[in-house]
Parts: C-alpha cells; sequence; structure tokens
C-alpha cells in the first residue's frame, strides 16, 4: 500500500478549511512536524523553519484565492496545472477533500469518526464522470491515506462492495492511529499552557486590580483631607466674622455716655431752632 505523505499545500488548506486559530497554528505546525517521518513529505522533515515557511507561504496562497473556510471552492486547493497523486486526474478534488478528513483525524486524535455520505459528494465536489469511476478512486483515496469506512452500527464496512447510499463513519485504521499514539497529543499539552497563561493573566489581573484599589484608596484620602482643610478655613472665616461683629457691638455698648449728651443736646437745639 502507498504510505502517501502531505506537503505543505495540504496543512495550510487543513488550517483555512477547519478554522484554526492564529494563536494555535505554531502548536499545530510542531505537532505534525514531530510526527512528519510518518506523513510529511521527504523535503519538509528537514528543517523547522523551512517546512514553517512553507505552510504560511501556501496559506497567503489559499487566502488569495479566495479558500478561507470550510464552505470555501475545494477546486482552489490544488494550484492550477497540479497533478494528482492518488486519485485519478479528473478526481483530484476528491484527493484534496480526503486528505482533509485525514489531517482532521489525524489532529484530532480523541476523535474517532466523521460522517461522511459518499453518495451526495460528487455534485458538491464538482465531479465530472461515471459514478463507478468515482467509486474506485475513494476505495483508492480511502486505502492510501490509511482510512476505512463503518457502518452507523459501527461494523467494518468495505467499500470494495460500492458506496452505499447512506452515511458512513469515516475513521483512521487500528494501525494508523496505534503509530501516531507513540507522540505526545499536542493538545494536552496546549490546554496545560492555556492553563498556565490563564493563571498568570489572574496574577496579572490581580496586581493591576490592587494597584487600582490603592490609587483609588489615595485619591480618596486626598480628597478628604481637601475637604477638611476647606471646611477648618470655612470655620476660621465663620469664627473671625463673628469676632468681628461682638467687637462692633462690644465697643459700640462701651461707648461714653457724654457722646450720647451731646448728641441729644444738638438734637435739641435743632429742635428749638424750627
Amino acid at each position: 500500500m502507498i504510505n502517501y505523505l502531505y506537503n505543505a499545500r495540504d496543512i495550510a488548506a487543513y488550517f483555512k478549511w477547519a478554522g484554526v486559530s492564529s494563536h494555535q497554528e505554531k502548536e499545530y505546525l510542531h505537532y505534525i512536524f514531530t510526527i512528519g517521518k510518518d506523513i510529511l513529505a521527504k523535503p519538509l522533515i528537514n528543517n523547522y523553519d523551512a517546512f514553517e515557511q512553507a505552510v504560511y507561504r501556501d496559506l497567503y496562497y489559499l487566502w488569495s484565492e479566495g479558500f478561507e473556510n470550510e464552505y470555501s471552492d475545494i477546486a482552489t486547493i490544488a494550484p492550477k496545472g497540479a497533478v494528482s497523486l492518488i486519485c485519478d486526474q479528473d478526481f483530484i478534488c476528491l484527493e484534496s477533500y480526503m486528505k482533509l478528513l485525514a489531517l482532521h483525524l489525524i489532529f484530532s486524535r480523541n476523535l474517532p469518526y466523521v460522517h461522511v455520505n459518499f453518495n451526495g459528494l460528487m455534485l458538491p465536489l464538482g465531479l465530472k464522470g461515471e459514478f463507478t469511476d468515482f467509486e474506485r478512486n475513494v476505495v483508492i483515496a480511502c486505502e492510501t491515506l490509511h482510512l476505512m469506512t463503518r457502518d452507523v452500527f459501527g461494523m467494518t464496512f468495505d467499500l470494495h462492495l460500492g458506496i452505499p447510499d447512506e452515511v458512513l463513519c469515516l475513521c483512521l485504521t487500528p494501525e494508523f492511529r496505534a503509530s501516531l499514539a507513540e507522540h505526545e497529543d499536542f493538545r494536552k499539552r496546549f490546554i496545560k499552557n492555556a492553563a498556565t497563561r490563564l493563571q498568570e493573566f489572574k496574577k496579572s489581573s490581580q496586581k493591576i486590580q490592587e494597584k487600582e484599589e490603592k490609587k483609588k484608596q489615595r485619591q480618596l484620602k486626598r480628597k478628604l483631607a481637601k475637604e477638611a482643610a476647606k471646611a477648618a478655613k470655612n470655620t476660621l472665616k465663620e469664627t473671625a466674622k463673628k469676632g468681628t461683629k461682638a467687637s462692633v457691638k462690644k465697643d459700640a455698648e462701651e461707648a461714653p455716655p457724654e457722646k450720647k449728651v451731646k448728641k441729644t443736646k444738638a438734637k435739641t437745639k435743632e429742635e428749638i431752632n424750627e
């Protein structure tokens, strides 16, 4: 059986098709490079930096061609004039789609299978030709990509008997899944790293919150001090005003009676003159 080796275009297409976020791409690349001897094309397993650059270059190419998510046209994955390596040339879109499914099962190691209705796959993929040729190419793609099918009851279904008019469970062969189990599950490492970053974020946010709380307390103290100083100043002003009024009143009360007599006499003289 042919052991097909994926290339950078296949990895980039999977990132777009599966919606891998930008901050997770590095984890996926490290994992796929670690098991590269089993699934990557040989030129890509020699140097990680060269492999990473190739994948990102193809990511940009796919974006420029309009392949952005799972609803994009599968026909835009393979460049114009590309030669099919697994299926017949007329079924190159089937090859691209089957590689996406196989990579999804490889990256999602805990995912036991995916549901596929091969009977209704020709039209969405834009495939033309005899249905018997399509059935033959499905068998070739599954055998090459270490895939097998089961029915809804979990029983192994032999595609050599033909494609049924029902949904099948597509999964990795037990032998190939066992070979993947020898490598570390990168998702566990990713979850662990995410938990560590979350704890760091919590600590940093707690420090920021404590800093903001101290700042608010300092502002409150300054505000209270200003209000207290203002109140004391107003009290002093009121006390000074009261003291001035009391002093004026006291001076008026303690004025000499002679002045009062003179004033009275003056008034009397005026009255006389009148």
